[in-house]
């Protein structure tokens, strides 16, 4: 069975727990002693989640026992009978249980073949646990009798040690990655736009092999190529980055940086950029050097917190050991840019989690800032919900990827602003039953622009079906180069 499975790092957990052999009568035992020993107690930190902890080293054989329990912030006045765990801050393999017992059954043997043939080692060592996180509303779970309750609806975490050896199965073809020192590179030579993939049936892995047959014949006519001569294919990319998504391919040689050559007829240059990169190096046909990407953005970018990733190119290297896209024996590498992550500020060492991501966030919540400057500041992650801000300097600002619903913007001078892919939730009517900002809340509820000044704005390429104009100032405003005031009048004469 396939399951969703994410990576999140979570912040320590207190927990005070009972210890109780694994039987369902026997959980709903020890849960409602938790309830009458921690009733009103000021220490308990959620009310709304109870956990049941599982120790991972008995996987190897097979568990039996658990300690139930709530999370707590911190031991001190805990009453007797309580067992304290402490879970340090890790990453975790995040899954969820929906279904009976079969599914979850399931559930838990997808999650043991997740790590048994991907690239993360599942942490079982001795003293090591991982845990079932609970809501407790609407419903508590554990008030259910084991012999009654025939739906199941959790969050599994299991906690991970880290990526497996490069060479492994989890790894094919992938030789070995390092970061290098960047340096400014000149590329002469001929572009392919790989744009509309699925409309144009555009399969990359094999159009770009096809495209350097073209290419390679010219490239003799390149001159004052820079020793060793391999060639480059470079990846230019604009956002909304991701995968599947529209990118030049820009394929030929290097050259000296002084060189003043002409450039042969059809071909143009390229400069890339001097950054440092992560250089994953790749050895089998060229059908399969996606593994390459999978290995970069999938397992060696978010296991690592020492640099953030450059999302506009990437390039690949081809010398003396590439023996051509059709040999299991080609060896090229793939350079991904990286820069130094600059560490974050911290104003504040209250935490709370995103249930959303499972994120630990700065917990500024119901907290009042004033007259503050964070002009070149980097914002991400934010929870910006029920915020308010008032007399604030957008200028030059840049926002992206925002969940904007039920907003209220009210007096704003916004000359000079772009707004670039605005999309409508693809669902016929608003759910508002989930967690404002998550996955199962979606608002569809109509945009208003009320008592605002348009004038000179400029609609490209938008869907604006069944849109609604009232009371609205058209003087001069044109659709597809007509006037409007002129098409308003053509009509009124035949009707």
């Amino acid at each position: 069975m396939s399951i969703d499975v994410e990576i999140v790092s979570r912040p320590p957990l207190l927990a005070a727990a009972i210890r109780v052999p694994r039987d369902g009568a026997r959980v709903r035992e020890a849960w409602s002693k938790l309830e009458s020993l921690l009733e009103d107690h000021p220490a308990v930190l959620e009310r709304d989640f109870g956990y049941v902890f599982v120790p991972e080293w008995q996987w190897a054989t097979e568990v039996t026992m658990l300690w139930v329990g709530v999370s707590v912030n911190g031991f001190e006045g805990l009453p007797a009978g309580l067992e304290t765990l402490t879970i340090p801050a890790r990453q975790f393999a995040r899954t969820r249980v929906i279904g009976d017992a079969a599914m979850m059954r399931q559930t838990y043997d997808g999650l043991a073949e997740w790590f048994r043939s991907g690239p993360y080692e599942r942490d079982v060592d001795e003293g090591v646990l991982g845990f079932e996180r609970n809501a407790l509303t609407p419903v508590n779970p554990f008030h259910i009798p084991a012999n009654v309750i025939d739906t199941f609806d959790f969050e599994i975490y299991a906690p991970i040690k880290g990526l497996k050896a490069i060479g492994s199965e989890a790894f094919p073809g992938i030789l070995g990655a390092e970061v290098r020192k960047g340096r400014t590179r000149r590329i002469v030579g001929i572009e392919l736009a790989v744009v509309d993939r699925k409309k144009n049936g555009v399969r990359p892995e094999q159009d770009i092999p096809r495209f350097w047959q073209s290419v390679m014949p010219r490239l003799s006519e390149i001159r004052d190529r820079m020793p060793p001569y391999g060639t480059i294919g470079l990846y230019s990319y604009e956002p909304p980055f991701g995968p599947g998504q529209d990118f030049r391919y820009f394929a030929g040689a290097e050259v000296e940086s002084d060189s003043e050559a002409p450039l042969p007829e059809g071909m143009s240059e390229r400069t890339i950029p001097a950054d440092d990169t992560l250089v994953v190096t790749y050895r089998g046909k060229a059908d399969g050097f996606g593994r390459a990407w999978d290995f970069f953005h999938g397992y060696w970018y978010p296991q690592q917190a020492d640099f953030d990733a450059i999302h506009d190119y990437e390039f690949e290297r081809h010398d003396e050991r590439f023996l051509g896209p059709d040999r299991e024996a080609s060896v090229f590498e793939l350079h991904f840019p990286i820069r130094p992550r600059v560490r974050d500020t911290r104003l504040t060492e209250k935490i709370v989690v995103d249930e959303k991501g499972g994120h630990a966030l700065q917990d500024l919540r119901g907290e009042r800032l004033r007259m503050v400057s964070f002009q070149g500041a980097d914002f991400l992650g934010i929870d910006m919900r029920q915020a308010k801000l008032r007399h604030v300097n957008f200028v030059g600002a840049e926002l992206e990827h925002i969940y904007f619903a039920d907003v209220r913007i009210d007096q704003m001078q916004m000359g000079g602003t772009v707004f670039e892919r605005i999309r409508r939730p693809a669902s016929a009517k608003s759910r508002l039953d989930g967690e404002p900002g998550t996955d199962g809340w979606v608002n569809v509820e109509p945009v208003v622009f009320r008592d605002s000044d348009l004038g000179e704005a400029r609609f490209e390429s938008c869907d604006l079906r069944n849109a609604t104009f009232d009371g609205c100032r058209l003087d001069g405003a044109r659709i597809d180069g007509i006037l409007v005031t002129e098409l308003l009048e053509a009509y009124r004469k035949t009707t």
